[in-house]
C-alpha cells in the first residue's frame, strides 16, 4: 500500500513546532523530545525513519534557555548544532526540502542599523554561537536547505515572554523592563505558515534554496514598549483588571548571565520582496493574550 509523505516536524511541542502541527493537519508528523533524544544521532535517525515517508523535514528542535546555556554549553550545542546538522544530513541524503530556524542572537549589537543576511556574524553568548555552529552545520549538511533568522516568539503556548507580562503584571504596582534591547516579535503561526510554503512551494524554494532568509514581525521595538502593548491588550481583553505601569531600564540595571545583544533588529527586506511578510502585531498579539488568559 502507497502512503502519502508527509512533511516531519522536529520540536512538535515547542511555540513554532507545535504551531506547524495545527497548520500541516494530517500532511505532517510530529517528533517531539519523548520521541527522540535529538542529541543521540542513532535515536534521532531512528524517530525520523520511522515517521513513514517523508515529503520535507523542518527543524524546529532548539535549545532556548539563554541564560542556562552560558553553563550547560555542550547541551546548547548538542542540540543547535550537531542535532541540526544530523537532521540536514537526513533530509539530504533523501534529497528532500529541509528548513531550520536560528536566530538575531548570531550578531552582536547593531546600535540603529538593521541586520542583513549576509553580514558578518559575531555572537555575544553561549545560546548565539551554538545557534552559528548550527547555521553552518546545517549548510554543509544539506546545501540546498533553507535557514531563517527570526527573533522574539510569541505563540499561544504557555512558555513566552508574553505569558511572563501578565503573569507579573497581575500582582505587581509596576514592572522594570529593558529598553535597549530591540527586536522584532514574531508570532509563531505567522513563522510556521511562511516555513510551510517554503517546503511546499517548488517555485519560492528555488529562488531561496541554499539561502539564508531573514522573516520576524513587521515592527521592530525595544522590549519595554513591547510588555506596554501586551499590557494594554491584556486591559482591552479582560485578562487584566488594570494598566500597570512600565519602567524604562537599561540592560545593565537588570545584569544577567548570558549578554544579549542590544538594538539587534533583522532586516527583513528580502523575505518581503518573496511575498513573505508576517502578520501584524496587532492582530496576532490579541490572540496570544486571549490564550495566557484562558
Amino acid at each position: 500500500m502507497n502512503v502519502t509523505p508527509r512533511i516531519i516536524v522536529l520540536g512538535a511541542n515547542g511555540q513554532v513546532g507545535s504551531s506547524l502541527i495545527r497548520q500541516l493537519g494530517p500532511t505532517g508528523v510530529g517528533i517531539t523530545r519523548n520521541d527522540a533524544d535529538v542529541t543521540d544521532r542513532a535515536a534521532l535517525y531512528r524517530a525520523l525513519d520511522q515517521s513513514g515517508p517523508a515529503a520535507a523535514l523542518i527543524n524546529a528542535a532548539a535549545y532556548t534557555d539563554v541564560e542556562r546555556a552560558e553553563s550547560e554549553r555542550d547541551l546548547a550545542f548538542a542540540v543547535n548544532a550537531h542535532a541540526a546538522g544530523w537532521a540536514a544530513v537526513w533530509a539530504g541524503e533523501r534529497n528532500i526540502p529541509f528548513v531550520h530556524f536560528s536566530t538575531e542572537y548570531v550578531f552582536p549589537d547593531a546600535n540603529e542599523h538593521f541586520w542583513r543576511e549576509d553580514e558578518a556574524t559575531n555572537p555575544l553568548n553561549a545560546y548565539g554561537e551554538s545557534k552559528l555552529a548550527g547555521e553552518r552545520s546545517v549548510r554543509n549538511g544539506h546545501a540546498e536547505g533553507v535557514i531563517i533568522r527570526t527573533s522574539w516568539i510569541y505563540s499561544e503556548q504557555p512558555n513566552n515572554f508574553v505569558r511572563k507580562v501578565l503573569t507579573l503584571a497581575s500582582s505587581a504596582e509596576s514592572l522594570s523592563v529593558v529598553a535597549d534591547q530591540v527586536g522584532r516579535p514574531t508570532f509563531a503561526p505567522d513563522l510556521a505558515n511562511a516555513a510551510v510554503r517554503i517546503v511546499q512551494d517548488a517555485g519560492l524554494r528555488s529562488r531561496i534554496q541554499g539561502r539564508t532568509l531573514h522573516l520576524g514581525g513587521e515592527t521592530a521595538m525595544r522590549r519595554s514598549d513591547f510588555a506596554r502593548a501586551i499590557i494594554d491588550v491584556g486591559v482591552a481583553e479582560g485578562v487584566l483588571s488594570r494598566a500597570v505601569p512600565v519602567v524604562d531600564i537599561t540592560s545593565d540595571q537588570y545584569p544577567m548571565a548570558a549578554r544579549r545583544p542590544l538594538q539587534c533588529v533583522l532586516d527583513i527586506a528580502q523575505a518581503e520582496s518573496l511575498g513573505l511578510q508576517l502578520g501584524r502585531l496587532e492582530d496576532s498579539l490579541p490572540i496570544a493574550v486571549r490564550a495566557a488568559g484562558q
